[in-house]
């Protein structure tokens, strides 16, 4: 098969239309099109629904993984035969969990964008907990950036330690000079994230209940994660944030403190047990450099 036939085909499922793969691709729209319908011929199915925009058939969402998985195999046994020394091309899919993509995911990037500029990088965001594998098992991803520990079993884990959480309150709150008690956290208004089943929030739930404490009173939950910075800052209420989502607000003029209890959640990167492509071993390489005062390990769990 033709590897242009693949490239078309993905760019037209990420991009949801014609034109926008078009653009993405540098080409003409009949290029593409005329393209979608060679593969379709020569499968012997429709890929597509056309409507307003391009709509998977059954077919067209059976071929996602397997061509994502033969256009990373096709850029791996090329990246063999020239021997380079450096990624010099081709494209990394990261699928992460909405409260760790400012922290670490970001940074991660910026490391490894500046070791291998000719890699472009796909982030797509994945359920918390055990759900987020499903991309990573169907291979729509390589590697996942989930919290720690799941209960998923056939991957490989680099670990990335714990992350802290902390109380982030609107600018101008009075509070003392002192870590955050959860105490403190009764009787103010909260604005959740998605973080329902998450291992802090069902630890925060589990030292609230040992202490004869009640559930924090969420006035906002909103599956939107980008609004809770926002809306913190507009005086709505707090938040309970990762430490580098906590840093931007607190440099945006909030009030943060830490907690005088043991909130950090784990985090780590997984991968399917069979090869990483190069671009996905350089990543973990610098995941791995960006931990060295850490205590970092790979298992399969």
């Amino acid at each position: 098969m033709d590897k242009r036939f693949l490239v078309h085909f993905l760019a037209v499922v990420d991009e949801g239309s014609i034109s926008a793969a078009a653009r993405r691709l540098q080409l003409s729209q009949p290029s593409v099109s005329n393209t979608i319908q060679e593969l379709e011929n020569e499968l012997g199915c429709k890929l597509f629904t056309r409507g307003r925009g391009m709509s998977l058939t059954a077919g067209g969402r059976a071929l996602v993984g397997p061509a994502r998985a033969a256009l990373r195999a096709l850029d791996a046994a090329r990246w063999a035969i020239e021997e380079i020394s450096e990624l010099q091309s081709g494209e990394l899919e990261i699928g992460c969990v909405v409260n760790r993509a400012i922290d670490p995911l970001s940074g991660l990037i910026a490391r490894y964008r500046e070791r291998h500029p000719g890699i472009n990088i796909r982030v797509r965001t994945v359920p918390i907990g055990l759900r987020g594998f499903d991309d990573l098992a169907r291979g729509n991803i390589e590697l996942l950036l989930n919290e720690t520990p799941p209960a998923a079993t056939g991957f490989q884990m680099l670990s990335l330690g714990e992350c802290e959480v902390l109380a982030v309150l609107p600018p101008g709150s009075r509070f003392p000079d002192r870590p955050f008690r959860l105490e403190d956290l009764i009787g103010r208004d909260w604005i959740s994230g998605p973080f329902p089943g998450t291992a802090g929030r069902s630890h925060l739930n589990g030292l609230l209940a040992a202490r004869g404490l009640p559930y924090i009173d969420s006035v906002v939950e909103t599956a939107h994660r980008q609004m809770v910075l926002p809306l913190i800052l507009a005086g709505v209420g707090g938040g309970i944030l990762p430490s580098g989502e906590a840093e931007l607000a607190e440099r945006l003029g909030a009030v943060v403190r830490s907690f005088d209890a043991n909130l950090p959640t784990g985090h780590a990167i997984y991968y399917r047990s069979d090869d990483p492509s190069p671009a996905a071993q350089a990543f973990l390489a610098v995941a791995r450099e960006s931990r060295e005062s850490t205590t970092v390990r790979e298992s399969e769990i």
